[in-house]
């Protein structure tokens, strides 16, 4: 065992870093497909990074959609993340950080354990997942996040069917199984009397952002480029 290993694990049963923010806490960001999770995720961790704390994310290692290295919004805004399908294997590196954020937390089995772990540690955890499945009901263990957690957010989308406010994730086809990674291809996001309606096509057509704004869809990709800069190491950067 390495010294930096032994390091972590030792300050994981210990307790607290003297460096980690004081008001250590879990952060939850619940919301059906399309309601920008994701993306607030990542101006929160943002935040953290900016302030100089050193933060770390976490992605589930089978949703490769758009980036097999880091999150991804779905107009392709993007951080470096590293990649895991169990939260548990990444213990000893978490708890080297600060902040710690958990991108599509509802795939992982351990996700309750892992996030009330760290915070009882003193880091703050911040974690985006659906809070429900395509059935309306709780996705996996999530929604016991909830009495481990000092603040709870849930965001809502546009209705793709009617343009009303989006609670629910409605499921294109007749696939049963639960975890079918994918986006609009797959998923929309409903109202409460769209999810009960027959899928029908919107009396709008819909064209993502990128194909109608090529200037808008440049300067993502630079931003991106920054946003990677700012979550790389200082000695990498050097």
């Amino acid at each position: 065992m390495s010294d930096a290993t032994k390091q972590a694990l030792d300050a994981f049963i210990m307790g607290p870093s003297p460096d980690s923010p004081q008001d250590a806490e879990v952060m939850v960001i619940f919301g059906p497909m399309f309601s920008g999770k994701t993306t607030e995720l990542m101006r929160r961790m943002k935040r953290y990074q900016i302030a100089n704390y050193n933060c770390l994310i976490i992605k589930y290692s089978k949703d490769d959609r758009y980036d097999k290295d880091g999150i991804a919004t779905h107009d392709r805004q993007t951080l470096p993340a590293v990649s895991a399908e169990e939260l548990s294997t990444l213990s000893t590196k978490a708890i080297q950080y600060d902040v710690i954020g958990i991108d599509e937390g509802q795939f992982f089995p351990d996700v309750v354990e892992f996030c009330n772990q760290l915070a009882e540690k003193g880091k703050v955890v911040i974690v985006a997942a659906l809070d429900g499945t395509f059935q309306k009901q709780g996705f996996g263990n999530i929604l016991n996040l909830v009495p481990v957690a000092e603040h709870v957010t849930k965001l809502t989308a546009v209705c793709m069917t009617c343009y009303s406010e989006a609670s629910f994730t409605k499921r294109k086809g007749s696939e049963t199984k639960v975890e079918v990674i994918g986006g609009a291809d797959k998923y929309l996001a409903v109202c409460r009397m769209c999810f009960q309606s027959p899928e029908k096509e919107s009396p709008r057509k819909r064209s993502p952002l990128r194909e109608i704004n090529t200037s808008l869809q440049r300067s993502l990709q630079e931003k991106n480029a920054a946003n990677r800069k700012l979550f790389l190491p200082t000695e990498i950067m050097h």
